[in-house]
């Protein structure tokens, strides 16, 4: 026997493919060896006992095998020169399929956990900017617009009693008057005038006047307008009645449905009561209104500081929002 012969039988392959194997390599073909070639046949042989030869002839184990060529020298041979024999084995699966637990390189991956942080901190860096929006928004609107007020005293019973809130708007006594029966908020300058607070204390009672609560340094009073500038009033009789320009007002409004003993307007107290003194009563003076508390026996009123001058109308209430069961105009 050969050795050719032999070696394809120690590697389950034919003669030829021996043949063609080494003809590849550059080495003569012949039935017998030469050193080289058997130097061959070993690495052949460690190769096909390190892979194990299967029963197909040993064709998968040839195209799996991958020589060194340090160990004999040899160089490894090119596309180009493999027999025809010696294509790589393919794996069975149709062509144009992945190998298993390969995702396709065109499907879009997921976003890393750099863009993630990435996305994370730009909302953070926008938070200032949103704030900062929202409270120009808000000081807009408290300035121009509407304003919550809380009810801090019983002078109002009871229309409005103490914890209520009412926003009060802002626009119409911009573009017209005030007008007999409205709700208003108006500012007076408390005793001994404005205490100078820190900065903290300011925006704090900026905040919760946006909320309608109490500052603590209330100077918001919140009366219903009986009389405007030019007016004539009285308020007197046992059971007091408010006649303004020599008519009766109906006063449903007032706690308990009538007033026996609040102070009277007469034209003996008109200037004690900053009034102009006249004939059927008091005068109201041009460019203010004169307001009371529909609770009239327990109100702090135009009755004690005197008229309220125009320019220091706040605005208008005219919707009470707190609480829930009394939501409703005014």
């Amino acid at each position: 026997m050969s050795t050719v012969q032999q070696v394809a039988r120690e590697l389950g392959l034919t003669s030829q493919e021996v043949i063609a194997r080494l003809k590849a390599m550059g080495q003569p073909a012949d039935s017998h060896l030469t050193p080289v070639e058997r130097s061959v046949a070993d690495r052949l042989r460690r190769e096909s006992t390190s892979t194990g030869v299967p029963e197909d002839n040993g064709a998968l184990a040839t195209a799996r095998a991958k020589p060194s060529g340090a160990a004999t020298g040899t160089r490894e041979p090119t596309t180009e020169q493999r027999a025809p024999s010696e294509e790589p084995a393919q794996s069975g699966r149709p062509p144009g399929e992945e190998p298993p637990g390969k995702e396709s390189t065109d499907k879009e991956e997921p976003p890393s956990k750099a863009k993630k942080k990435n996305g994370l901190l730009r909302q953070v860096a926008e938070l200032p900017i949103l704030i900062v929006l929202a409270f120009a928004i808000a000081v807009v609107i408290k300035i121009f617009l509407v304003q919550a007020f809380f009810i801090p005293s019983a002078s109002m019973n009871p229309t409005l009693v103490r914890g209520d809130r009412v926003l009060v708007e802002k626009i119409g006594y911009r573009i017209g008057e005030p007008k007999r029966g409205q709700v208003i908020v108006f500012a007076q300058e408390t005793a001994g005038g404005a205490p100078d607070l820190p900065w903290s204390e300011d925006l704090r009672n900026f905040f919760r006047e946006l909320l309608g609560l109490p500052t603590g340094e209330e100077t918001d009073f919140i009366k219903r307008v009986v009389a405007v500038g030019g007016d004539v009033i009285t308020y007197q009789g046992n059971s007091r009645k408010l006649v303004v320009n020599g008519e009766r007002v109906e006063e449903s409004y007032i706690r308990g449905g009538r007033d026996t003993g609040s102070t009277k307007i007469t034209p003996a107290n008109c200037k004690p009561m900053q009034l102009e003194v006249s004939d059927e009563g008091c005068r109201v003076p041009a460019g203010t209104v004169f307001v009371m508390g529909d609770n009239r026996s327990n109100s702090m009123d135009s009755r004690v500081f005197g008229p309220v001058e125009e320019d220091e109308i706040v605005g208008r209430a005219w919707l009470i929002i707190w609480p829930p069961e009394d939501f409703g105009t005014l």
